[in-house]
């Protein structure tokens, strides 16, 4: 073997394959594969087929797509004599990053329209560098890099191909942010925060305060749908007055802040909502308390609700009976409150508070719901109530009203002797 002949015989060895094309009419033919493959009418269907695009790194996808798109590739190969990517795609059963190169021929032309297409292992360094760079890029919206002094940008990243209307013209990041509000991007509850905080003078206030780098967690629109992101601003080491350089990352948190946003709500469920019944808990009254006990005006009501029967339920019928009661008589409350309103403070002991109605409103709904526990098959409830005008003590208002309840229980077991007291 010559040397010119082994030198061909290395380099071949280099390829993972190599595909002969006629772009116009997309016929290929597989010089060299390392598997086998299924055939296609033309070489575009082949690209696109789901087969051939399970093969690519996710992060990676979107850049493969917009490569082998066939207007797109047929211009950049008419344009160009070499057409580039790296990208990660599964060899020997996992990814590495490879090159694709589209070769051009020398006579290549409308009439002998053939490409070579030839795909490699990439070399260590570009695979370090790229895998950096790309999973940067795919966790971001956008990447912006600003000038406050000047109140400009540039774009190092973007992402849905979100242009601003204002690109054409003078690149204001001011006129950007405003855009982004007024086009719906935001949702509505978080435009106040938003506006506020990217607030051109306020970034640069708060940088040269030394305050850190600025975060903002808002909603935004994507795919049609809201996502929360995170805005983050952050100044260059050297900002001064004179030097106001920072960049701006736009990070999509949906994911993980819902999964954060689950874990927290478990958590308060398990802290604050009484396991039997699904009503608040003691915990959750105690926090009642101290903040009804800070509010200066309005007025608060209270309704004190105790079962009766209920230790004959549990010693005659069993403790399943007995919390079958509870959580009957608790159903009950919750459709005739807001659940958010009542708690279970003891066994069979139930707090609801209502804030801000008149005293007629309290004693008409107090009234209601007495007439309808009364006529309730196989419950039985004692309920007192006290009304009061703020700032007044919260627990003095519950003591009444639970002396009134008391004072209707004992009536309940003068009219029910056989019932044993607890």
């Amino acid at each position: 073997m010559d040397d010119k002949e082994f030198a061909l015989n290395v380099i071949w060895e280099n390829y993972i394959d190599v595909i002969k094309i006629n772009v116009v009419s997309g016929s290929y033919k597989f010089l060299k594969t390392p598997d086998t493959f299924t055939e296609f009418s033309d070489i575009f269907t082949f690209f696109e087929n789901s087969e051939n695009l399970s093969q690519i790194y996710a992060n990676d996808l979107s850049e493969y797509k917009a490569f082998i798109a066939r207007k797109t590739l047929i211009t950049n190969i008419f344009e160009s004599a070499r057409n580039t990517i790296n990208y990660r795609r599964i060899v020997d059963n996992q990814y590495h990053w490879v090159t694709s190169e589209i070769v051009r021929p020398a006579d290549f032309s409308l009439q002998n329209p053939i490409v070579i297409l030839t795909t490699k292992l990439a070399d260590e360094k570009i695979c370090n560098e790229n895998t950096a760079v790309r999973e940067l890029n795919f966790d971001f919206h956008k990447i912006l890099q600003v000038d406050l002094f000047f109140d400009t940008y540039s774009i190092v990243k973007i992402r849905d191909g979100e242009i601003p209307k204002s690109e054409g013209a003078k690149k204001f990041l001011s006129q950007w942010l405003i855009e982004i509000v007024e086009d719906g991007t935001v949702h509505n509850d978080d435009i106040d925060v938003f506006k506020r905080m990217t607030e051109v003078d306020y970034m640069r206030r708060y940088f040269l305060e030394k305050r850190g780098n600025l975060r903002i967690r808002y909603r935004r629109m994507s795919n049609g749908e809201f996502r929360w992101v995170v805005f983050e601003a952050v100044p260059s080491p050297d900002f001064t007055l004179q030097n106001q350089n920072i960049m701006i990352y736009v990070r999509d948190i949906e994911d993980e802040y819902a999964e954060q946003m689950h874990r927290q709500k478990s958590l308060e469920k398990i802290s604050f909502e009484d396991s039997l019944t699904g009503l608040q808990n003691r915990t959750a009254y105690n926090q009642a308390l101290i903040a009804v006990n800070k509010r200066t005006s309005g007025s608060c009501g209270v309704i004190f609700s105790d079962l009766n029967g209920l230790k004959y339920m549990n010693d005659n019928f069993g403790h399943a009976a007995g919390d079958k009661y509870l959580c009957s008589f608790a159903d009950f409350l919750k459709k005739s409150f807001r659940t958010n309103s009542c708690y279970r403070i003891g066994g069979d002991e139930f707090v609801t508070i209502i804030q801000d109605s008149t005293e007629v409103e309290f004693n008409a709904r107090t009234q209601s719901f007495i007439s309808c526990a009364e006529a309730l098959k196989d419950t039985s409830v004692s309920v007192g109530s006290a009304f009061g005008i703020l700032p007044h003590s919260l627990e003095d208002l519950v003591e009444r009203a639970e002396q009134a309840m008391y004072a209707a229980k004992a009536k309940y077991h003068e009219e029910h002797p056989e019932v044993v007291r607890k």
